[in-house]
């Protein structure tokens, strides 16, 4: 079972990159569940809700990308959660950092912060995206996760990204 997931800092194409990636080679995916969340229930969270999101985010993407699925493409994962966590108040819930380690089967693009920034009212970062970005790279890093990085603008980004899951594909 493989899970590719699309990760970075806020707007750098993430949802889109998932969407197309999944049109071009035929996979099943899960968009961002906090961002359904969120818009529905208000952009108002402290560390309790943002921990039920973590939980909620988990049970969508079994929904959407069963396990019995081969592979499918997620627009983030846990560790989203726990930079957000750790970001946002300081520190992060043990039941997310456990989580993170659990994702074991997970592969990543990472998407470079190279596009435009684009106003949303869930977003919160837009002056921190490069360091938001090393941050990600840091925690594959350190989980020793395989990725692949993402960059370029319009069309190129998703060239690139295609070749970057086939490389990806191919391990």
């Amino acid at each position: 079972m493989m899970r590719i997931v699309i990760t970075g800092a806020e707007s750098s194409g993430k949802s889109t990159l998932t969407q197309h990636l999944a049109d071009v080679f035929g996979l099943p995916y899960a968009l961002e569940y906090a961002r359904y969340y969120l818009e529905e229930n208000g952009p108002e969270y402290d560390l309790e809700r943002l921990t039920q999101l973590s939980r909620l985010h988990l049970n969508y993407q079994l929904e959407t990308v069963p396990l019995s699925v081969p592979c499918g493409i997620f627009d983030t994962d846990l560790i989203n959660y726990k930079i957000w966590a750790e970001e946002v108040f300081g520190s992060c819930p043990d039941e997310i950092s456990t989580g993170v380690e659990r994702e074991s089967s997970h592969v990543y693009l990472i998407c470079k912060p190279d596009l435009p920034w684009e106003p949303d009212p869930l977003r919160e970062n837009p002056y921190d995206r490069q360091r938001l970005y090393q941050h990600h790279l840091e925690e594959l890093i350190r989980l020793k996760r395989p990725y692949e990085e993402v960059e370029g603008v319009g069309r190129a980004r998703m060239v690139n990204a295609e070749a970057a899951l086939r490389r990806l594909m191919s391990r």
